[in-house]
């Protein structure tokens, strides 16, 4: 389990959330464990969300996605909405370089692996999240 879905489950109080999750079908679900998705996204991965963000996340995947997207978005000096557009090549801080900067840092980061295989197909922050192992 990566270090993001491990947070999550400690803040749903779970032993395991897995990318398809739904954290607000997570048993005990309340007011207080929504706020401490917040304050998480926020002071430990650094990817504020307003309450309707929150409210517009079904999955686990759907929090680490926005994770994601704030830690790209920091690495390529431009704002959360651009670097969820944005894919490999398509804006100039994007390029080859700091495509294996995201791949190195997000394996630190975020306790996940890229196998050398699949980064070549990794073209967006989507598809970093979905190929994380």
């Amino acid at each position: 389990m990566n270090k993001f879905y491990e947070s999550i489950a400690g803040v749903l109080e779970v032993d395991d959330v897995r990318p398809e999750t739904r954290f607000r079908e997570t048993d005990g679900w309340s007011s207080l464990m929504a706020f401490g998705i917040l304050v998480s996204m926020e002071n430990e991965w650094g990817a504020p969300l307003t309450v309707d963000e929150l409210l517009k996340c079904e999955t686990a995947r759907d929090l680490f996605l926005l994770a994601f997207g704030s830690f790209a978005a920091r690495l390529l000096g431009i704002s959360r909405e651009e670097a969820l557009a944005a894919s490999h090549g398509s804006i100039p801080q994007w390029d080859s370089v700091n495509h294996l900067r995201l791949v190195m840092e997000a394996e630190s980061r975020f306790g996940v692996t890229y196998p050398l295989e699949r980064i070549p197909a990794i073209k967006s922050v989507a598809d970093f999240v979905d190929a994380a192992e």
